[in-house]
């Protein structure tokens, strides 16, 4: 998203610049009248992206043991798309180690807030298709089934919108995907 973009749709959040790779990140942003601060990296292998440094790619897993976690403390994730590429037994080894990630999170710190991401529409191209990314979706929200996680449902959003289909959606989708966010780690 362009910077003219972000501050348009979010006024008081401030990025910082890490001078980091903006593809792999990390990223660093916060709000500071209420208190946030988001941090934001891809993860590890395999990613799809222009170069990046090999120490700049973290796995999730180890991200997640990282974090003590906490009533304050929101995890978001979304995985599928880069791995559309590879056979679905090397997406479903990535999803049962992240599962198991969360769910010692949420063993040590269950008042943490753990919201996972559906897939996209709109991936046309040699790589993938929607039918793939439904297929992947399918077996993320299977293996999430139950744990206390919030699936953040935006196949429809991304589907029935008046935006040309594109695997990354443009600034009207972003920000209804970010107020259903807020719905559900401030609601007040």
């Amino acid at each position: 998203m362009a910077a003219t973009q972000w501050s348009q749709l979010y006024a008081g959040l401030n990025r910082i610049d890490l001078h980091a790779n903006y593809k792999s990140g990390p990223l660093i942003a916060v709000e500071t009248n209420a208190g946030l601060v988001m941090r934001w990296r891809a993860h590890g292998l395999p990613l799809r992206a222009s170069k990046t440094m090999m120490s700049d790619l973290h796995y999730e897993v180890s991200d997640l043991a990282g974090i003590g976690g906490g009533p304050h403390t929101v995890i978001m994730l979304t995985l599928w798309a880069h791995f559309t590429t590879f056979p679905v037994r090397v997406y479903l080894e990535r999803l049962e180690k992240v599962q198991q990630a969360i769910s010692s999170l949420l063993f040590r710190s269950p008042e943490t807030t753990v919201i996972i991401k559906s897939a996209n529409t709109g991936y046309k191209s040699i790589y993938g298709s929607d039918w793939l990314s439904l297929q992947l979706d399918i077996l993320l929200r299977a293996t999430f089934k139950g744990m206390g996680v919030i699936i953040l449902d935006v196949w429809d959003m991304t589907s029935c919108h008046y935006l040309p289909d594109n695997i990354h959606p443009g600034p009207p989708v972003i920000k209804n995907t970010v107020d259903l966010v807020l719905s559900y780690i401030c609601p007040k």
